[in-house]
């Protein structure tokens, strides 16, 4: 333990930019942020996209299953989440996931966790970590592609070189010999599923993360629980108010 965590960027800054754009990840790494987290889906014509959810209601205003269209009918439509935002956002479209990649080649200290949805693995198989990966070549040594799905994860692992997580469905003893045979660089638990006394959380080769933690002082009591890696949706604010937050990427 060093006595100091670092904050993963949940879906970039999700309480002030539209969430997963371009821009809430941008004001993230220009604020010193070196771990970020997002969320895959894949249009029907196999180009990756960033977005939470399969279906862009909340993004968009509109209905819209991504794995039913093709990039090219949802690339002009506005994604700045009206709901929350009004017309702020307006300009914000749904990126693909080669348009992070390359905001991300200007950052090359910065880890990215990429989370493939269920749903496209549902509907692509594991097909949809192939088109994935293929569009992250060009950051792969930056790149933790992290998943609930096992079976994924270890396809991952098996004909890629690059680093993996997995995101974990319950605290099990189960789990734990699934996570000893996997062997992922990190292991992802939400505040829901983690024991929440001073108790040794799993041993491993792997890295935690906890998530998602909005707080200072949520962030002092995971951390005494053993965390040193803490996604949050308010990165900017938390590095400012919680005293055991690394700063020293600090400009």
């Amino acid at each position: 333990m060093t006595g100091r965590v670092s904050l993963v960027a949940h879906r970039g800054q999700p309480l002030s930019f539209p969430e997963n754009s371009l821009e809430g990840f941008s004001h993230v790494l220009k604020s010193g942020g070196c771990y970020l987290e997002t969320d895959v889906h894949i249009t029907s014509d196999g180009i990756p996209v960033l977005s939470h959810d399969a279906n862009l209601l909340k993004l968009t205003g509109k209905q819209i299953i991504v794995a039913d269209h093709s990039y090219d009918e949802i690339k002009y439509m506005s994604a700045g989440y009206s709901e929350r935002f009004g017309d702020q956002f307006n300009h914000c479209r749904i990126a693909t996931v080669e348009q992070f990649s390359e905001l991300l080649k200007g950052w090359p200290d910065v880890t990215c966790f990429i989370e493939i949805k269920d749903a496209c693995l549902n509907y692509f198989g594991l097909k949809a970590v192939d088109l994935v990966i293929d569009a992250l070549q060009e950051i792969h040594s930056q790149v933790v592609v992290i998943s609930f799905n096992y079976d994924a994860l270890e396809y991952a692992k098996n004909n890629y070189d690059l680093s993996t997580g997995w995101v974990l469905p319950d605290w099990s003893e189960q789990n734990r010999l699934k996570s000893t045979v996997l062997d992922p660089d990190y292991l992802l638990v939400s505040t829901e599923l983690c024991p929440q006394e001073t108790v040794e959380i799993w041993t491993g080769s792997w890295e935690w993360i906890v998530y998602t933690i909005n707080s200072a002082d949520d962030v002092g009591h995971y951390s005494g629980l053993g965390f040193e890696l803490i996604e949050t949706n308010r990165f900017s604010e938390l590095k400012q108010e919680s005293k055991i937050v690394d700063k020293s990427n600090d400009f």
